[in-house]
């Protein structure tokens, strides 16, 4: 159960929000493929990060893992919305 719930929802939560941010960047322009690109190198290393956590602290808490596992899974979101910023800002 604490790797379903540390790994699956980070996991399910940066794919809903890049498919968002990918979708708020249409128009023809690149910010929704950066945004994709982006995923493509973070959502992996992302799981990957948050499994060599969980195997090294075997002795935490579900909550204390979670917390830490979603609080890691909110930096590719926050990197796709400043890229998505970047180019709004740039347009105008």
């Amino acid at each position: 159960m604490k790797y379903v719930a540390c790994l699956g929802i980070p996991l399910l939560l940066q794919a809903l929000l890049t498919l968002i941010f990918g979708q708020a960047a249409s128009g023809g322009s690149f910010a929704g493929l950066g945004a994709m690109l982006l995923a493509v190198v973070g959502i992996p290393l992302t799981l990957i990060v948050n499994f060599a956590l969980i195997r090294s602290y075997p002795a935490q808490s579900i909550a204390a893992h979670f917390n830490r596992s979603f609080l890691l899974g909110l930096i590719l979101p926050g990197l796709q919305l400043a890229l998505l910023l970047a180019v709004s800002i740039g347009r105008w």
